[in-house]
């Protein structure tokens, strides 16, 4: 390839890394980490936040790893870019090693694309200091220990948005036919009769009817999936129209529903977790519907 064409092949791998091309950018880093064994991967979490994880034979090193990955966002300076989370694997262990937040709420840095690909073949000869800065830079925080991951059920919340419920509530999904239910006359129109379960009566919700969401189409359904959840003594199926997988995620991220959702709603919600853009519901508030006041007697 001759230097005009190599330039140009340059100027576009920087520029569809500038307008945030994960693929792009994980091939980036994938040159810069690849000698020391180490296979990252990058997707957007959102629309200003980017997720780094790093997956290696042997424990990478935080501080290395994480001063080349800010340094190289740093220079590439993606506009619409504010946070890159960097997550550490060690092949074969499900637990992260690892886990910072890195800032990027700096001033704009000029990069000169070919001399960052290849100056220096190791992490350790990859990291420089830079000089020192006229106007204040967020420095990288210290690590902290990681918080510890919560299990989350997802299904569907109204038509199609994702919702979640704490494993630690559930004690069944059940997967039923609307013969196997019971219709109760002079019931909230949120409660759509009783199963046998375990035998035992156990009270169904149509959740999205509870949560003003507008109940299921129940004329159309086959079978209907049921969610059991558990309080003390008492249970309650909530009735939903697909149940999703097991998701692990740090309760520390959910952020407060006040002002995000509608007064009557907000109760229901223990919180949002905008890395999914899933709702968390409070299963106490559900027990403690006025609509369900007849399942707590």
């Amino acid at each position: 390839m001759n230097p005009s064409t190599q330039h140009q092949a340059q100027k576009q791998v920087l520029e569809r890394a500038q307008q945030g091309d994960p693929a792009v950018i994980c091939g980036l880093l994938n040159h810069k980490f690849e000698p020391e064994g180490i296979t990252p991967q990058v997707v957007w979490q959102s629309d200003d936040r980017l997720s780094v994880t790093l997956t290696a034979e042997h424990p990478p090193n935080a501080a290395v790893c994480l001063q080349i990955i800010e340094r190289g966002f740093k220079r590439l300076a993606i506009p619409q870019l504010v946070m890159v989370e960097v997550t550490a694997y060690q092949q074969g262990q499900e637990r992260p090693l690892w886990r910072q937040q890195l800032s990027l709420t700096t001033n704009v840095l000029a990069i000169d694309l070919a001399a960052w690909l290849e100056s220096g073949s190791s992490l350790q000869s990859a990291v420089v200091n830079l000089p020192t800065p006229t106007t204040p830079q967020t420095a990288v925080t210290a690590l902290t220990p990681l918080e510890p991951e919560q299990r989350y059920l997802s299904f569907t919340l109204g038509i199609a948005n994702p919702g979640l419920l704490a494993v630690e509530a559930i004690q069944e999904i059940l997967y039923i036919t609307l013969v196997q239910l019971l219709p109760v006359p002079d019931m909230s129109d949120c409660v759509v009769g009783i199963h046998n379960w375990r035998g035992e009566m156990l009270w169904i919700v149509d959740l999205n009817h509870l949560l003003g969401l507008g109940g299921l189409a129940l004329e159309t359904l086959d079978t209907v999936a049921v969610i059991v959840i558990g309080q003390g003594d008492r249970t309650i199926g909530l009735m939903v129209r697909t149940v999703g997988e097991i998701l692990p995620y740090n309760p520390g991220q959910l952020q407060p529903p006040n002002g995000l959702f509608a007064p009557e709603l907000e109760p229901f919600i223990a919180g949002y977790l905008r890395e999914s853009s899933s709702i968390v519901l409070n299963t106490a508030t559900i027990f403690n519907a006025p609509e369900l006041r007849h399942s707590r007697s």
